[in-house]
């Protein structure tokens, strides 16, 4: 496994996290590790796409409940054993909801981001990366202008906290000198069952910023990315 480059995906059995994993898996020498809160739907999820992962490289579906510990410490394990002593490279921490009730929304999008990041990061390779997947209705400086976005404030401001958590974390491994980027990401407006698929995007091409962004091996840390450049906090 030495040249062999690891990436975790949460929520991966459908939508944005689906592709992003079929795209990684495409490219060589990868392992990723595809995180589904039911093991079965990351299995099917990846029946539609195994022909297309490249000979060297590996998807292994994990059962992955970030809201639940004992889920977590089950992966955990699961993860460090096909590790076999290496590091994990790229966090991706794609699982979200949209719900109308704070408490659901925000045990998902920001708490259980914190715990699969909190129980990950002793694994993460010095030079990796925590890829947080946002939302540009998370920017607090957008809610600002006139006319505001559409104002939906379980999950906007979810995805304020996860902005926040991406500048705190990059601001850590800055200070610890560990190299590891963290940003937030906007995929656009996809077409996923969080939106009852009404989005005007395919996933297919709204992971794109999110695969470019993991595959590469240096960049900005502390930003917020989208497909054409930098949106404001």
């Amino acid at each position: 496994m030495a040249n062999i480059r690891t990436f975790l995906v949460t929520g991966s059995n459908q939508g944005l996290g689906m592709h992003t994993v079929h795209q990684i898996a495409s490219t060589p020498d990868v392992l990723v590790f595809m995180g589904s809160r039911k093991l079965a739907a990351a299995e099917e999820a990846l029946a539609k796409f195994a022909k297309d992962v490249h000979p060297s490289s590996t998807v292994v579906p994990v059962q992955l409940d970030i809201t639940d510990a004992a889920s977590i410490a089950n992966a955990h394990a699961l993860i460090v054993d096909r590790l076999q002593g290496k590091k994990l490279d790229v966090l991706i921490n794609n699982a979200a909801i949209v719900d109308p009730s704070f408490e659901k929304t925000y045990a998902v999008n920001v708490f259980g981001a914190v715990a699969i990041t909190e129980a990950v990061r002793p694994l993460l390779s010095d030079g990796g990366a925590i890829v947080n997947i946002s939302s540009r209705l998370g920017s607090i400086a957008w809610h600002t202008q006139d006319p505001p976005p559409p104002i939906y404030p379980p999950y906007s401001t979810s995805k304020s906290a996860l902005n926040a958590l991406t500048v705190n974390w990059a601001l850590q491994e800055k200070q610890k000198g560990s190299g590891i980027r963290v940003v937030s990401i906007c995929p656009g407006y996809n077409a996923t069952n969080l939106n009852n698929y009404a989005g005007t995007m395919s996933p297919s091409d709204g992971c794109k910023i999110i695969v470019k962004t993991a595959l590469e091996k240096d960049g900005k840390s502390a930003a917020f990315i989208h497909q054409n450049g930098e949106y404001e906090w």
